[in-house]
């Protein structure tokens, strides 16, 4: 598919929904507008759907390829690590127009071959036994999760940013000693016992240098002590 529009060397676009680190959720409408432009520079669009159940305040998961324009030349990419709880597992899958299809799994050989058969059995069963309500109990849960911590951020000085999906907060440490991000989340660590990954891990140009991201992909009382822990920064 070559690039016949106006961007030198650019061939595709990567959508990440819901997204890492910020926890954004593309409604329909933004996926629409990433349509007209891949339309107009007949550019691929791969997209990371991993985080797709992690979706909170009554939004819905929209997978790009459902977006009119984009089923012709998207390339979706998930899988069941986060769903099921089985991340050591690396069972994953694409979506593509047939005409991709082949060249994704030639690729896909020479790397990395299949993931254990017995594995495979095992997603299999969890799709066709588990229903609807094990999904929605997953994203009650896990809006528990980030209200706790987006809280206890809150109250801890380090304003969150509240994510729309995914497991993960970035919050502002600006208030932190340090001049860098990796600084001030060595800083929270040796204060509080509470680890975070710097912002810098996901920007260019030191934009990150005030954020750092947390995972609340925890069971609840390892949540709950990370919560009181961070409390120390206000005594």
């Amino acid at each position: 598919m070559p690039n016949s529009g106006h961007i030198p060397r650019l061939c595709a676009i990567l959508v990440n929904t819901p997204g890492n680190p910020s926890g954004k959720v593309f409604t329909r409408d933004e996926l629409e507008q990433i349509a007209e432009v891949a339309g107009r520079h007949d550019l691929f669009v791969f997209t990371d759907e991993i985080y797709e159940y992690f979706v909170y305040d009554g939004r819905r998961h929209v997978a790009p390829a459902s977006v009119a324009g984009l089923a012709d030349r998207t390339i979706s990419i998930s899988g069941f690590s986060k769903t099921f709880s089985i991340t050591g597992w690396r069972v994953g899958y694409s979506v593509s127009p047939a005409r991709w299809t082949e060249t994704i799994g030639y690729y896909n050989d020479l790397v990395y071959v299949c993931a254990p058969a017995p594995l495979q059995v095992g997603v299999a069963r969890g799709l066709a036994r588990l229903g609807e309500a094990y999904y929605s109990g997953l994203r009650s849960e896990y809006l528990a999760k980030r209200d706790q911590i987006c809280d206890a951020l809150g109250l801890a000085g380090l304003t969150p940013h509240v994510p729309q999906g995914a497991y993960y907060v970035l919050a502002d440490v600006s208030s932190l000693p340090g001049r860098t991000s990796k600084a001030r989340a060595m800083y929270l660590l040796d204060r509080t016992g509470v680890a975070a990954v710097p912002g810098d891990a996901f920007f260019n140009d030191g934009r990150g240098s005030s954020l750092v991201r947390f995972c609340y992909a925890k069971s609840a009382r390892d949540l709950d002590e990370a919560c009181e822990r961070l409390a120390r920064l206000r005594a």
